[in-house]
């Protein structure tokens, strides 16, 4: 059966799940557990939460979801760190993933959703996976600035 829930408290061993799931998201992933500094973080605030999808007890997908409030009040979802395991891909767990980010956005009164996807083929599986959902590929630019 699988859960959506959204990160309520700290948990060692849940910390030590995502760090692992993360690395079917990024080659720069350690494999180490995520900090409770992190985990506290998130939970404590009211404009970001950790979804987490369960199936079975297992961790097997999560997103971070983050609200922004832009110029004239409008608000935005940010979409960071969105991973289903890989054994898991292409079941429908990604789907419902992306259900409940959408309904975490209009909770929150939320006009758009955007994020990023480091995949360079549009028909590789997490751009497509967007694309399929309805999401558009915009024409921009993606700066980042380190301030450490």
């Amino acid at each position: 059966m699988i859960e959506i829930k959204r990160l309520t408290e700290y948990d060692e061993k849940l910390a030590t799940e995502m760090g692992k799931l993360l690395l079917d998201l990024s080659p720069r992933a350690t494999g180490e557990p995520v900090s409770r500094e992190w985990m506290e973080e998130i939970i404590a605030s009211p404009w970001h939460d950790q979804l987490l999808v369960f199936e079975d007890d297992k961790l097997v997908g999560m997103a971070t979801v983050s609200s922004v409030l832009g110029a004239h009040m409008r608000r935005n979802v940010y979409l960071e760190d969105c991973v289903v395991s890989r054994e898991c891909q292409g079941k429908g767990v990604g789907g419902l993933l992306w259900d409940a980010i959408v309904a975490w956005g209009r909770e929150k009164g939320a006009r758009r959703l955007e994020f990023t996807s480091s995949g360079q083929d549009k028909k590789g599986s997490a751009v497509g996976f967007y694309l399929h959902k309805g999401a558009e590929i915009r024409d921009t630019n993606f700066f980042r600035y380190e301030l450490s």
